[in-house]
């Protein structure tokens, strides 16, 4: 009788965490996931579908907070529970190098791989310069690993990111290179047309770049994600809902974003 009851329970919060995914960008819903899915991980620690989950969840929450703190630290939490899990999935102690562990990943752990290195990129972005610095091999290292394995994973992922890379990375690396962002970010719209977040970087990073100061190509890019069907796939509807209020931000920063410096 016992066990009918935990198994029915967890059934039912199963049943729950599904219903609170598909509105994952919703704040509030998003950590009332993240609740019931750290419970789950407590029972099964190495489940590694709800263990992504749970770092698509913090990362989207930090996508979403205000305090840089918070957002840094919501980064960081998803960063370690994608990499925590990929050294465990290819047999290596999580005290182990991240060289270590990335060179043995494969299209088995992309997944893992993918999200840890999205949300150390993301880490990076909004991180202090000096930390922004140090964090650049990491990045890297995460990031040719996707693109080796699959450049075009989650809707065109390793294009995308570079796409951003070029840009945003600090000129004093001698790595900014904004002909490179402009083709990254073509090749992940070619790849996944439908997956809004690129348009909303594009814009953000190239076409409001100092060196490009695109604003029709800024402003074309916005108002199509905007005016864009989010769909209805539990993959990505909840992204491309959170990127088409990005979008508006954006297109309220337009003047800030593009006054001279």
């Amino acid at each position: 009788m016992r066990y009918f009851l935990f198994s029915a329970a967890l059934l039912w919060a199963q049943g729950d965490i599904e219903a609170l995914w598909a509105q994952r960008d919703n704040p509030e819903k998003a950590q009332e996931a993240i609740r019931l899915i750290e419970a789950s991980l407590a029972q099964n620690p190495h489940d590694v579908q709800q263990t992504v989950r749970l770092a698509r969840l913090y990362y989207l929450l930090a996508e979403q907070t205000e305090d840089k703190t918070l957002r840094l630290e919501r980064y960081d939490k998803a960063f370690k529970l994608c990499r925590n899990e990929l050294a465990h999935q290819v047999g290596l102690s999580p005290n182990a190098k991240d060289e270590e562990i990335v060179k043995k990943a494969q299209k088995a752990q992309l997944p893992l791989l993918y999200w840890g290195a999205a949300s150390i990129a993301r880490w990076g972005k909004h991180a202090p310069f000096r930390q922004k610095i140090q964090a650049r091999s990491t990045i890297r290292l995460y990031w040719d690993r996707v693109m080796e394995l699959d450049p075009a994973y989650f809707h065109g992922g390793g294009y995308r990111f570079f796409g951003g890379y070029y840009a945003l990375v600090p000129a004093i690396t001698g790595e900014q290179d904004v002909n490179k962002s402009k083709e990254m970010f073509e090749k992940c719209l070619a790849a996944a047309p439908y997956y809004l977040e690129t348009k909303v970087l594009y814009a953000e990073a190239y076409a409001a770049h100092p060196k490009v100061r695109n604003v029709t190509l800024f402003r074309q890019l916005l108002n199509e994600v905007i005016q864009a069907d989010p769909g209805t796939d539990p993959d990505y509807a909840p992204e491309n809902r959170l990127a088409q209020r990005k979008a508006r931000t954006l297109l309220e920063q337009e003047k800030e974003l593009f006054e001279a410096d």
